[in-house]
């Protein structure tokens, strides 16, 4: 009990603090579209890794930002093929699959040519479902921030002693909640250059 009021103390500080955040990190265009050694092409990969990360309960703008984060570690090819879900694996998985599907093709065609930079690099941004109920700094990924996440320890699976670093997306999705599009969301976890 005590931990679930903290956690809520936590939620309404961040959510005074959401409106305000500079998101000074830049977004550049891309203008290759195909993976030159496969038979896959980069918005079928985004599209299969999006959909292995999805859940029914995100808003658009968290969608919109996991595509952006995924764009990103494409780009700095950082991306793992083994988290494609295909398509027909994941109709069967929701039942609004045919739905939720397209909805995530259509981003990630509109989002397509969009990545995040850090000293006019593409750099890997780390991310997963739930933090420790804050998300860690690291020498490795000096554009991360250190953000509380006490919507993280609400969840049935929240485990404090995980390592955190990177995006938690239940808190991207928390924060787009509260009306924030995607860049102000993911300015709350990746630092401005």
């Amino acid at each position: 009990m005590r931990r679930k009021l903290v956690g809520l103390l936590l939620i309404l500080a961040i959510m005074a603090s959401v409106p305000i955040i500079n998101s000074g990190y830049k977004i550049k265009k891309d203008t290759k579209t195909l993976l030159s050694s496969h038979k896959m092409t980069k918005e079928e990969i985004i599209t299969g890794i999006a959909a292995n990360n999805f859940c029914k309960h995100y808003e658009n703008e968290t969608i919109k930002a996991l595509i952006l984060i995924l764009n990103t570690n494409y780009k700095a090819n950082k991306i793992d093929k083994k988290d494609i879900l295909s398509k027909d694996d994941f109709i069967k998985k929701y039942k609004k699959g045919q739905e939720y599907y397209s909805n995530i093709e259509n981003t990630v065609k509109e989002m397509s040519d969009q990545y995040i930079t850090y000293k006019n690099k593409a750099v890997y941004i780390p991310y997963f479902k739930i933090s420790k109920g804050c998300t860690e700094k690291d020498k490795k990924y000096p554009y991360l921030k250190s953000s509380a996440c006490p919507w993280d320890c609400l969840k049935k699976d929240f485990k404090p002693e995980r390592k955190s670093v990177g995006v938690s997306i239940n808190s991207l999705n928390e924060i787009c909640k509260r009306k924030a599009d995607y860049k102000k969301a993911l300015a709350y976890f990746v630092n401005s250059e």
